[in-house]
């Protein structure tokens, strides 16, 4: 039988309450009596041990049975009998529809959960988020973006979710003051997104999908919601670094803590080195300098991020002859755990860096005002903040390098993105590759069309060269060239399988080289080829036969013959 009823709940005797005696029903009972704030005054029963004082809820209960057969207790909100009662109704109605199957089981949950507050629906998804492992700064990112808009937007259930409140919320604040930007406008896109998937039961786990989570909606009312460009509308566009000015940053920075604390800044010796420092702090100056420089240039020949540095302990570091590093998961931005070749220089440098300490110890002490310091190297080592395109250096403009250099370098696409540990090729060569570090002139130089005759030079003779240059063969690859030649062949000769084809030939093999990019199809890479990986493995076992494992990537080799940063 359905019925409505007030909650009763106890709390503390107010202070300065009188306990007083009486019979109630012929059984004496205990209470308090007080003046509250409005001058009223106020009666209330003790409980048995008679610590607290018993209180009524000032709204009603409905207490039915829903159509599954369930006691369910509904808080009505109202003050009200009548109102409550008209609430129950309600209720009941949808039970004997669930049980008559003109609404699904289902479809009466979702109800239910149309008049839950927004608010406790945003903290049990921020509590899904927390149990699958999400990292805290997405958690927070999720939180600021939803409960804001919540509130702005006026979303005080799920009834009140609506897209086009959403845009013309962003659109005000992307033509007011606030200026917002195109990714600040896609993240709170992306924040609604995910909340409203999670809302409709869709749950993702790795690269699985289901949709067996509890239902809240029907329908995420924030799909096909459009999202911008940002690489259109980036404002703050890196700069890649280039050769000079990588190694006037690394010297600068080696040098900078002790020529700071040597300078005199007063008198008529300002600005001169001539402050003496006593020798144990200059020990530590020198120190602190060299470790500067080893971040920035293991920052630059990996690409790793900032707090990836900041995080990497002693016992991630692999120094033998073929040095790398092992990216815990929970260090890692992705969270996959990933294995990063070190160049051979590197390797010296970082073994002789962490030869006094502990496995468990970081490699490097990242001071939080990295980015303030950096500057300052910068200017001391002559480079300027901003370019005349608006283009900036800052400590991820490192990362930016590194990608940049590496297409400089020649090295293939596909082993570039999986050195920066992109999932899409077009983040590695559009977003993170400079294209103003790459040649395009020596480029153009290697095209073949028109060169069948000798083109003649000012005094009618016609010149003997003309070969185009082959700066990056494989940027544009020529079609007479052998199909079967990998474009690995050129690190270390020809490959085992095409050793009984070139045996009876007089002229020498001419290698593609590995000095261009590899030929990219209009839409996405190419795959490759079981032809490609048979030649990597038997050139690989060439090369030195007891290697096994981490040595299979190509990459190992790539980064340590092609990049250019000066060892």
């Amino acid at each position: 039988m359905a019925t409505l009823f007030k909650k009763q709940y106890t709390k503390p005797i107010p202070d300065g309450a009188q306990i007083i005696a009486r019979t109630v029903k012929g059984e004496s009972k205990q209470f308090a009596q007080w003046t509250d704030r409005r001058g009223k005054k106020r009666t209330a029963e003790l409980t048995a041990n008679g610590k607290r004082i018993k209180a009524e809820a000032t709204t009603w209960t409905a207490k039915y049975r829903d159509g599954e057969g369930n006691v369910c207790e509904v808080a009505t909100g109202c003050r009200q009998k009548d109102a409550a009662s008209a609430v129950l109704a309600d209720l009941l109605k949808r039970a004997e529809h669930v049980k008559s199957n003109i609404l699904s089981a289902e479809q009466d949950r979702i109800a239910d959960h149309a008049a839950v507050p927004i608010t406790e629906h945003i903290e049990a998804f921020l509590e899904y988020q927390r149990r699958k492992g999400t990292h805290p700064d997405r958690v927070q990112h999720y939180a600021t973006k939803l409960n804001e808009t919540a509130a702005t937007c006026h979303f005080r259930t799920l009834r009140d979710l609506s897209v086009d409140r959403l845009e013309g919320w962003l659109g005000e604040q992307r033509t007011n003051k606030r200026d917002m930007g195109a990714a600040v406008y896609n993240g709170y896109r992306e924040s609604w997104l995910a909340f409203g998937n999670w809302c409709i039961g869709k749950r993702v786990n790795g690269e699985q999908t289901h949709f067996n989570g509890e239902k809240r909606l029907l329908t995420n009312p924030f799909d096909g919601m459009a999202k911008l460009d940002e690489e259109a509308e980036r404002r703050r566009r890196a700069r890649a670094l280039t050769d000079d000015e990588l190694t006037r940053l690394l010297d600068a920075a080696r040098r900078r803590p002790l020529e700071h604390a040597m300078t005199v800044y007063r008198g008529p010796n300002k600005g001169k080195l001539l402050a003496k420092v006593p020798d144990e702090r200059r020990a530590k100056l020198i120190a602190l300098g060299n470790e500067r420089a080893l971040i920035y240039k293991t920052a630059v020949l990996t690409g790793l991020r900032l707090n990836e540095l900041r995080t990497l302990e002693c016992r991630d570091l692999s120094l033998g002859d073929l040095g790398f590093i092992r990216l815990r998961h929970s260090n890692e931005k992705s969270r996959k755990g990933s294995t990063l070749p070190l160049r051979t220089d590197l390797v010296a440098e970082l073994r002789d860096w962490i030869a006094d300490k502990q496995p468990g110890d970081r490699v490097f002490v990242v001071p939080d005002g990295l980015l303030r310091i950096m500057d300052r190297d910068l200017k001391a080592a002559g480079i300027p903040k901003k370019d005349a395109d608006g283009c900036v250096v800052h400590v991820h403009a490192l990362r930016h390098s590194f990608a940049s250099h590496l297409s400089k370098a020649g090295v293939a696409p596909r082993i570039a993105q999986a050195a920066m540990r992109h999932s899409n090729i077009r983040l590695t060569m559009g977003t993170y590759t400079d294209e103003r570090l790459l040649d395009t002139a020596e480029a153009i130089e290697t095209l073949s069309m028109f060169r069948s005759a000798a083109i003649p030079n000012e005094s009618g003779d016609t010149d003997a060269e003309t070969e185009p240059r082959k700066l990056a063969p494989m940027l544009a690859p020529n079609s007479v060239q052998d199909s079967k030649k990998s474009p690995f062949e050129s690190l270390s000769g020809q490959s085992d399988d095409d050793a009984e084809n070139d045996a009876d030939t007089k002229k020498p093999r001419k290698t593609l080289g590995l000095t261009g990019f590899l030929g990219v199809g209009d839409t996405e890479l190419e795959s490759v080829t079981s032809t490609m990986s048979k030649q990597l493995f038997h050139l690989q076992k060439r090369e030195n036969p007891a290697n096994h494992g981490i040595s299979a990537f190509p990459a190992f080799r790539i980064l340590r013959q092609n990049f250019p940063f000066p060892t």
